[in-house]
């Protein structure tokens, strides 16, 4: 299990979005570098898998073909033989005279990527043909599915943009789809899914009883008093990242004492 120290508040909201208590299926997570926004991430996916949904998780900054890459990631998670409406159009163009053989583009989304190799309007055709029937596809499946991209920030600007338009209004359309959308930076709302969404922003951490049962949960018992773990909350702000780093550094000292 993925272990930190405090977002009781941000599990508790995930939590009644996949259980339909709330409206939101949209969750917006912002946080700087260091304060436990992929370790969250993580625990998304453990709830996720734990319910029965799919997860489909994305680092955006990884997302060298952009769209495509996209694309081609999902339909890896899924199965790709669960797209036979996307597949076809796959085929279709590029029996339509788009040459892939010789292209140097390699990796996930290469296909996806040539198609959409076009002059703007008609890689706008293009894009919106592919996305309608990707979706069509996901509508089929058999139960819920949610999108976790992260690091939203490090996505390239054409990308960024798609996540947040189309592929946001895509996600409000069908109430089987789920999405998380995480970095220092994140989406701005569109009136297609405005109403479908909740925004956090992560805090420092400085709740004393939540780092006495982090330091508990993962086993350093070679603090003496919580006063000495109050020392190193408080020498770093209460950033997560940082906490852990001295917390870490202090139980390895100790242990070779």
């Amino acid at each position: 299990m993925t272990r930190f120290a405090n977002r009781k508040r941000e599990l508790d909201r995930f939590e009644q979005m996949l259980r339909g208590q709330v409206r939101e299926r949209i969750l917006l997570v912002e946080a700087p570098s260091g304060y436990g926004k992929t370790g969250l991430m993580g625990r998304f996916d453990e709830i996720l898998c734990s319910q029965g949904i799919h997860p489909v998780l994305i680092d955006l900054k990884g997302a060298q073909a952009g769209i495509a890459f996209v694309f081609s990631r999902i339909q890896r998670v899924l199965g790709k033989k669960r797209f036979p409406n996307f597949n076809a159009h796959i085929h279709r163009f590029l029996n339509s005279g788009v040459e892939i053989q010789n292209n140097r583009l390699t990796g996930e989304g290469s296909q996806i990527q040539v198609i959409l190799e076009v002059p703007p309007e008609e890689r706008k055709y293009r894009l919106t043909q592919l996305q309608q029937v990707f979706f069509e596809d996901l509508e089929r499946f058999d139960r819920p599915i949610a999108f976790i991209l992260d690091t939203y920030n490090g996505a390239t600007e054409e990308l960024a943009g798609w996540i947040e338009s189309p592929f946001l209004a895509e996600v409000a359309l069908n109430p089987n789809l789920f999405a998380i959308v995480a970095g220092q930076i994140i989406p701005q709302p569109t009136i297609e899914w405005q109403n479908l969404h909740h925004r956090c922003k992560l805090d420092r951490i400085m709740e004393r009883e939540a780092w006495y049962g982090y330091v508990k949960d993962v086993g350093f018992d070679c603090f003496r008093s919580q006063e000495e773990i109050d020392v190193l909350i408080d020498a770093v702000g209460g950033v997560p990242s940082q906490v852990v780093a001295l917390l870490e550094g202090a139980a390895r000292t100790r242990q070779q004492i």
